[in-house]
């Protein structure tokens, strides 16, 4: 097993912690962007039928 320089474990660590904080963010864009859709839906459905 050779052994690592800790520049080279900083960098790992450092693109870890990138790729997860993107992640998390991605997921909760998607969910609050999904929240709203449905809100939107449930808004026009509503709407629709109090017209009627």
């Amino acid at each position: 097993m050779p052994q690592m320089s800790p520049m080279s474990w900083t960098i790992i660590y450092l693109y870890f912690i990138i790729t997860l904080m993107l992640f998390i963010k991605m997921i909760y864009f998607s969910k609050k962007y999904n929240i709203n859709k449905k809100l939107n839906k449930m808004n026009m459905m509503h709407k629709h039928n109090w017209k009627w």
